[in-house]
């Protein structure tokens, strides 16, 4: 099932597709070439997808993937140009699209089916939390050509894995595999890549039958603590949980508890 979503004609509209696999879960693959670069349009198709799901309530979860070979391998290098107002440009674009993930409503998970190099990889670090095929590789290759991992690449990694780990992969610019990935906490799960895209739909199927009010505060709490400190975490957190502590849906958990059924979240308005 397809999803319509009006783009603007300075994104490349077909570089993207959304289609909704489950009533509740959207699938968003970037099909740009080669290998799912993200180019300025692409970036700005991407964040117009994210926002156009976001004002579809019953989208509870969203899936993030590429084809083929690739997740993707971010910027094209044959784009790049030394003008400053392109580089802030870029910079602009990427740092924007990763933060409208983060701050989406809905949980993004990235699918990584295959490479994830350099800003794709980045995009990947703006996912919720991310699932990979066992032939997907990961790197930072920017060292290499005299850039590094900007549009926010310095600032999630040593928060994913710890400072160390990630000047090692940001300073020898390697690639690494999914086991390893996994290893050290980069990645969630790793799938044969002929189960990925199912696997990964179960995941999504399951964290949308929740209480859509539940997992939003649940993303807010952890993103906001992450980035504003501890205190300022539980005080989100407390003030969420007063919020959310006597709406519809944690009145049906509650009911559904002691009832010895499934509860049905997400009919009400809070969905």
């Amino acid at each position: 099932m397809s999803i319509e979503s009006p783009l603007k004609s300075d994104e490349e509209t077909q570089a993207i597709e959304i289609t909704s696999p489950d009533e509740a879960v959207a699938l968003i693959t970037i099909k740009s070439e080669p290998l799912g670069v993200l180019r300025h349009a692409v970036k700005r198709a991407l964040m117009r997808a994210i926002t156009e799901l976001e004002n579809n309530p019953r989208i509870r979860c969203v899936l993030l993937t590429g084809r083929g070979k690739a997740f993707s391998v971010g910027s094209d290098i044959r784009d790049f140009s030394p003008d400053p107002g392109w580089l802030l440009e870029n910079d602009y674009w990427e740092s924007s699209l990763n933060q409208c993930i983060e701050d989406a409503r809905f949980p993004v998970i990235a699918v990584c089916n295959g490479a994830a190099l350099g800003g794709g990889a980045v995009l990947a670090l703006a996912c919720d939390f991310r699932i990979a095929a066992d032939c997907a590789i990961f790197g930072f290759p920017e060292v290499k050509v005299g850039a590094f991992a900007s549009g926010s690449g310095t600032q999630r990694l040593p928060r994913l894995l710890g400072r160390g780990r990630a000047m090692e992969l940001l300073l020898t610019g390697r690639t690494i595999t999914a086991q390893e990935a996994l290893a050290i906490g980069l990645v969630e799960y790793i799938f044969p890549k002929e189960d990925l895209q199912n696997e990964a739909l179960k995941i999504a199927r399951t964290i949308a039958s929740y209480s859509a009010s539940s997992t939003r505060a649940t993303k807010q709490s952890i993103n906001h603590g992450l980035r504003a400190g501890w205190q300022a975490g539980l005080a989100l957190e407390s003030d969420l949980r007063v919020k959310t502590g006597g709406n519809a849906d944690a009145l049906e958990g509650r009911n559904a508890f002691l009832e010895k059924r499934p509860p049905k979240f997400n009919q009400g308005d809070e969905a």
